[in-house]
């Protein structure tokens, strides 16, 4: 009798599962701060009437028309945030950029000396209840971030149960531009892609219009490292996200490297 077989199958059902990212370790210097509410599932109001927002993540809003209290996951999350938090001494460490255009202050909640300054966003993240933004205040923590998301949609936890918010397919062209103006996040093998009057266009299907077009303007490629440095190849399944435009086909433009993320491996 072999083992390799069983060694063979054991392998493949490890590599499918995300592997675990170290804790984020920032160096900005934390403010110790005293929670006293969750006002939403990324928003926490402290004691002294300041308001943070938790970066580098949303927590899932009630679609218009729909009222916040008949939108269960609106309020797990909020729930969730306030068990970990409300009424709490916990360290915050902003972000550059803060505060936002609101006043908020942006930044990341943590344990006194916890080993993963990204504290409650990873926490979140890990149970579903959270997406990753993938914009600029999630830049230090990204790969935390990433990996603890990771985990949640591989075992389909919290929103990623439910089909408003289920990774789309990148080839569902006509599915896609039903979610105009949505955050969406969607996966799918590259077929083409190309540069053309100061755009970078990432296609997932022969017809661009049939499927989901990524748009870079050149500049900010040149600034990511290229098509390679965002593992961009003929080929490659790619999990991409942001706001959905359906103009002629649907698109998703990207300014940041984390909203492109290669499912065949580490980025090169």
């Amino acid at each position: 009798m072999t083992l390799e077989p069983c060694a063979a199958a054991l392998a493949l059902a490890a590599s499918a599962v995300p592997a675990l990212a170290a804790p984020c370790l920032l160096a900005a210097e934390a403010e110790t701060v005293a929670v006293e509410r969750a006002l939403d599932g990324d928003t926490l109001a402290l004691d002294d009437g300041r308001i943070v927002r938790l970066a580098g993540v949303a927590a899932p809003k009630a679609p218009l028309g729909v009222p916040a209290a008949e939108w269960s996951t609106d309020a797990s999350s909020r729930t969730a945030l306030a068990a970990l938090a409300a009424g709490k001494v916990l360290e915050l460490r902003t972000v550059e950029g803060s505060p936002d255009r609101h006043g908020r202050i942006v930044g990341y909640l943590s344990d006194i000396e916890g080993e993963d300054h990204a504290g409650l966003a990873s926490a979140l993240l890990a149970k579903g209840l959270v997406r990753r933004t993938a914009d600029r205040s999630g830049r230090d923590c990204d790969a935390t971030l990433a990996a603890a998301e990771a985990g949640a949609i591989h075992a389909r936890l919290g929103l990623w149960s439910q089909a408003y918010y289920a990774v789309r397919e990148a080839s569902g062209g006509a599915a896609l531009k039903a979610s105009a103006g949505q955050f969406v996040v969607a996966e799918g093998r590259v077929a083409s892609f190309r540069t053309s009057a100061g755009r970078a266009y990432v296609n997932f299907g022969e017809r661009w219009r049939d499927a989901l077009s990524l748009v870079i303007a050149e500049a900010t490629l040149r600034k990511l490292g290229g098509f390679g440095a965002l593992g961009i190849r003929v080929g490659a399944r790619l999990r991409a996200r942001g706001v959905l435009e359906a103009r002629l086909g649907p698109t998703i433009r990207v300014t940041e490297a984390a909203q492109i993320e290669p499912l065949d491996g580490r980025r090169p």
